[in-house]
């Protein structure tokens, strides 16, 4: 058995084959490269996640302490109200009684409680204090008493006791 040629050798693989190997290898590797990129992101994803999760409850207690200032204020401010209201009510009442004193009544004193209003002063005689005096009294108040005290000069000094009932 003799040949006009001469054998070459032959290659394990044809230049075909090698070209689908480089590619295949190049993918391979390729698939490699993109799935390790993609542990990193999920790894980077759950580190970013722990970090939003840590800022969202450090905000929720931030937002519970901004709460509880909130009502606290709104508390406040109730009670601010509530006080402005009662001294404008005071200041009103307190106009009203000294417009109702009559001329020849002078007023020394007054003091005011919570159910109660004692009024010290000076009038003429009894009956002008009587006349004048004691009617806008008792259409305020429940319970009236007044006491008199003759000065040198014939006029009076007198203290009126003036109580509300309490609501219960």
């Amino acid at each position: 058995m003799y040949s006009f040629t001469k054998p070459k050798p032959k290659p394990l693989f044809k230049e075909d084959t090698k070209l689908w190997l480089v590619f295949i290898s190049i993918s391979f590797s390729l698939y490699l490269l993109f799935a390790l990129f993609l542990g990193i992101k999920a790894y980077l994803f759950k580190k970013d996640i722990k970090n939003y999760q840590n800022q969202i409850s450090t905000l929720n207690k931030q937002l519970k302490n901004i709460e509880n200032q909130k009502n606290f204020i709104l508390k406040e401010k109730t009670l601010y109200e509530d006080i402005m209201v009662k001294n404008t009510v005071l200041k009103q009442s307190i106009n009203n009684l000294l417009d109702l004193i009559p001329d020849p009544i002078t007023l020394n004193a007054c003091k005011f409680d919570k159910n109660k209003l004692i009024i010290y002063g000076i009038t003429p005689s009894k009956d002008i204090y009587n006349f004048l005096m004691l009617p806008p009294l008792e259409s305020i108040f429940n319970e009236t008493h007044t006491y008199f005290y003759l000065m040198p000069n014939g006029w009076y000094r007198f203290k009126s006791e003036n109580y509300l009932k309490s609501p219960q």
